[in-house]
């Protein structure tokens, strides 16, 4: 009996598991991204995997892209929690994982809830990022990067609430997939995080770009899409001319050399 018993043990830890091995590692194509948008006239950051509603934001110029915080399920599993966003009477946009909290916000009659953004992880494990919830004020921010979370924590009135959950560090991109309705993305971060710009039209690298006029990291090229990059601004000096999504490190000869940027669609830039 005692040796039954070890075996439907051994049987059912395997199953459990595989269960949450499949929960966490099922593939990308579970977990999409989670896009950063940011309107200065209220200091609101929203959070979105929604395409339409990126990119129709984007267009008429409420909110700034800031680019990928990381990556959500798009379906709940084991060891996963909903994430509900809600845009209260402030103009903010509030996130958690606790139903409760929803619940106690939408009784004031100026809260409106909209819904599940993604799943995420209820614990961190590999491959995964905290989503960090701070408050200065009365004004509450949102975030996987640490430096964001350590420079905020230092000013006055600021701290940290607490996680709401774990973020993948890669998935698909689904509004780059979409053709037709993307454009060049310049970063300040070699992981295609931190700082973006969607870049429309030829650009010249200015003073309002992240604080520093070459700092530019990485570059999203969709496909179809030829990006010319040059040393030197109004299009002059060194050029080179990429169709695929580039890296700049410091080993690299463009490293805080991009002065000026081209960009065209279906031909290379003249």
């Amino acid at each position: 009996m005692k040796k039954i018993k070890l075996v439907l043990y051994a049987f059912f830890s395997v199953v459990l598991f595989s269960d949450y091995a499949a929960a966490q590692f099922s593939g990308k194509g579970d977990y999409v991204a989670l896009y950063r948008l940011f309107n200065s006239e209220n200091d609101d950051h929203l959070y979105t995997t929604d395409c339409n509603e990126k990119e129709n934001l984007l267009r008429d110029g409420s909110y700034v892209f800031e680019g990928i915080s990381g990556y959500v399920s798009t379906r709940q599993t084991r060891r996963t929690l909903p994430l509900y966003r809600m845009l209260l009477s402030s103009g903010e946009h509030f996130y958690t994982t606790d139903k409760k909290e929803v619940n106690e916000l939408i009784r004031d009659r100026g809260n409106t809830s909209e819904g599940v953004v993604g799943y995420v992880a209820d614990e961190q494990s590999r491959n995964t990022l905290p989503f960090y919830r701070l408050i200065n004020g009365e004004r509450h921010l949102y975030t996987t990067d640490e430096r964001e979370k350590n420079n905020l924590m230092r000013n006055a009135g600021s701290r940290l609430e607490e996680t709401e959950g774990y973020l993948w560090t890669s998935g698909r991109d689904s509004c780059d997939s979409r053709a037709g309705n993307d454009y060049p993305v310049i970063y300040s971060k070699t992981d295609f995080r931190g700082a973006s710009q969607i870049i429309e039209n030829d650009w010249n690298v200015n003073n309002d770009w992240d604080g520093s006029p070459n700092m530019i990291r990485a570059i999203r090229v969709p496909q179809g899409w030829y990006v010319a990059i040059y040393e030197r601004r109004n299009f002059r000096g060194k050029s080179f001319v990429m169709t695929n999504d580039a890296v700049f490190t410091n080993d690299n000869e463009w490293y805080n050399r991009i002065g000026s940027i081209r960009v065209s669609r279906g031909n290379p830039p003249r």
